[in-house]
């Protein structure tokens, strides 16, 4: 099976400047496969308004699109000639033949977490699963062998709760850090201002593009990055990795993270959490991996190494094999 076009939703209201990552895979994808980028037709809307069934409304090229969740669905992307790949999936076990029937058609699924592959293994999935992880498009790629840090920390992104706690008590016992962060308040900034200051003082502007947020980010000498799955919610339990993570190598930052071990670490292993950072458990553990983070260069060619296995022109020849046996 190959993939002969990428449907595409850009240009939408409210967007910020997370979005454009899909946007960037799509662009990778579209080039390296050399097909077209379309847009979803308009039509489309009145066929899920009035749930039409038809296998004759859906796309006849064999088509790659990004699902958002699992909960998302269009009823003519269930189809024999799409392949969706499903960025966030949270549905348990009560929501998962719900799931099951809106992908009935497909050939295949592709989920982007190595956990969610693993998951719906376990549960016996009747549909084809297939794992086409997340990744960072190869224009992030190092190219240089120093970065301009001014500051000791950035913060950029969701903040793992465990090691923001420790991130503010570190702050106070040192006072001499440098640190930029959202919001001028030292409590995490939950209602997500656009504003970034520097030790909640000295404000530095906004980010409003992902030129803007790489820009901060690659400022930084070291930041914090937790998966997700900690938190009652939605999420709970579905330990995460998230694109963050490569962003923050891409940038050359010192990462110290917080994430499951065993069984549950699916997404730490497959991306070598390990090589970065251990899992920090305690504020000790915190406070002396920061202290040596702070007094130690980064070792970009290691970082470069790394990334290669995870560009997104990596993962496409991965889908282009995957894909060569449907």
């Amino acid at each position: 099976m190959e993939i002969e076009q990428v449907f595409t939703r850009r240009n939408s209201i409210g967007q910020n400047y997370a979005q454009p990552i899909i946007y960037e895979w799509e662009d990778e994808i579209s080039k390296e496969m050399m097909i077209p980028l379309l847009s979803y037709p308009s039509f489309y809307k009145a066929v899920n308004r009035f749930k039409i069934h038809s296998s004759l409304i859906g796309p006849s090229n064999n088509t790659f699109r990004f699902v958002i969740n699992g909960k998302d669905y269009d009823e003519p992307m269930n189809n024999k000639h799409v392949i969706p790949c499903v960025i966030d999936f949270f549905e348990r076990d009560n929501q998962l033949n719900d799931f099951y029937r809106k992908h009935s058609r497909n050939k295949i699924v592709l989920v982007s977490s190595p956990f969610d592959y693993q998951y719906l293994k376990e549960k016996k999935c009747p549909i084809e699963i297939g794992l086409f992880a997340y990744s960072l498009s190869d224009r992030y790629a190092i190219t240089h062998s120093d970065f301009e840090k001014k500051y000791d920390l950035v913060l950029t992104g969701r903040q793992d709760p465990l090691l923001y706690s420790f991130f503010k008590e570190y702050v106070k016992k040192h006072p001499d850090v440098t640190y930029v962060k959202r919001g001028q308040e030292l409590e995490n900034d939950t209602s997500k201002t656009k504003g970034y200051f520097l030790n909640g003082k000295d404000y530095l502007g906004t980010v409003e593009s992902r030129e803007d947020f790489m820009k901060i980010q690659a400022q930084g000498r070291v930041s914090l990055y937790g998966v997700q799955g900690y938190l009652d919610g939605f999420t709970k339990g579905f330990y995460h990795m998230t694109p963050h993570f490569l962003e923050l190598i891409a940038c050359g930052c010192h990462i110290i993270a917080h994430y499951p071990a065993g069984a549950e670490g699916v997404d730490a292993q497959y991306y070598e959490f390990g090589s970065f950072s251990p899992s920090i458990e305690s504020y000790e553990e915190f406070e002396s991996a920061l202290d040596n983070a702070l007094n130690t260069e980064v070792d970009l060619k290691k970082y470069s190494s790394y990334l290669k296995k995870h560009y997104t022109s990596t993962r496409v020849k991965d889908l282009q094999m995957l894909l060569s046996g449907l």
